[in-house]
C-alpha cells in the first residue's frame, strides 16, 4: 500500500493541536430558550385571545401538549390553497383539457390555472 506524500503545510496542519472549544454554560441555554415563546406559546396566546376562559388552565395543557410531542418534528404549510380568491373558481370551472379555457375566462395565466389546481383538496 501506498501513503500518499503530504507536504509541509500539511503536516505542520495535521500536527498541530486542536484549539480548546469552551462548553457554553447549560444554565445559559435554559434561560434564552425560557424567554422566547416557542410554537406552543403563540398557539395559546391566540387560542387564549380567542377564548379568554381557558386562561386559568392554559399552563397545564401547554405542559402536557409539550410532553406528548415531544422532540417530533412537524411541517407547518403555509395556507389551505384557499387564500387565492379563484381557487374554488379554477377547480370548478375545469374538466381536466380546457385550462386555456379557464384562463381566459377568468383573467388568469394557463400556469395559474395549473398551479392553483396542485394546491391540496381542489382535484
Amino acid at each position: 500500500m501506498v501513503t500518499p506524500m503530504l507536504t509541509r503545510k500539511q503536516l505542520k496542519l495535521a500536527e498541530a493541536p486542536l484549539p480548546a472549544i469552551k462548553p457554553r454554560p447549560l444554565l445559559l441555554i435554559e434561560r434564552a430558550a425560557a424567554s422566547d415563546p416557542d410554537l406552543v406559546d403563540r398557539i395559546f396566546e391566540y387560542i387564549i385571545e380567542q377564548i379568554p376562559e381557558i386562561a386559568g388552565r392554559h399552563v397545564e395543557i401547554k405542559r402536557q401538549i409539550r410532553q406528548e410531542f415531544a422532540s417530533q418534528r412537524v411541517y407547518l404549510r403555509r395556507g389551505t390553497g384557499d387564500e387565492h380568491p379563484l381557487a374554488g373558481e379554477v377547480a370548478r370551472l375545469f374538466n381536466g383539457r380546457n385550462a386555456t379555457q379557464v384562463a381566459r375566462e377568468l383573467g388568469i395565466s394557463r400556469a395559474t390555472v395549473y398551479r392553483l389546481l396542485k394546491q391540496p383538496g381542489h382535484l
